[in-house]
């Protein structure tokens, strides 16, 4: 299990990327919360199989941030949507794409050890899915120390 802060002015999906290529994670979950100088989610159109980009030029909060990490073209790949408030307290949400400025971020990866979730184009969605329905995590064997006891794991 990895806690930590993101840096000033870093961008958000980028320094997630690097955290998790850092630590060699290729399947995992990540929670992140903090706030954005700038903000850029996008919007799946089913139709046009295409991200509109939603950009917010102004800061925002994170309220929420939940997403994965999982392989894709042989790397890391950090999957995260975001939910954001502005100073009025709306909220937007959408798929984090480049372009958030971090302001203060801090992030919770879980890696899930023994498996490898690779990501695929689907022509179906044209999205880059993950390639099985069903990922089934390796032996307890598998799983290091630290987060056998983070689980409680005997």
């Amino acid at each position: 299990m990895l806690i930590g802060r993101l840096p000033h002015r870093g961008d958000l999906i980028e320094e997630l990327t690097k955290v998790a290529v850092e630590n060699g994670i290729k399947a995992g979950a990540v929670q992140v919360i903090g706030a954005l100088e700038r903000a850029t989610l996008g919007f799946y159109d089913q139709w046009h199989k295409s991200y509109r980009q939603l950009p917010f030029d102004r800061n925002v909060e994170i309220v929420s941030g939940l997403g994965n990490v999982s392989l894709r073209d042989g790397a890391p790949f950090v999957h995260l949507h975001l939910s954001i408030s502005d100073e009025e307290g709306n909220v937007f949400g959408g798929h984090g794409m480049a372009g958030c400025t971090i302001f203060a971020a801090e992030y919770f990866i879980l890696p899930i050890p023994g498996i490898q979730p690779i990501r695929t184009f689907d022509e179906t969605t044209g999205l880059h899915l993950w390639e099985r329905m069903r990922y089934a995590p390796g032996s307890p064997d598998d799983i290091p120390p630290d987060l056998k006891r983070a689980l409680f794991i005997p």
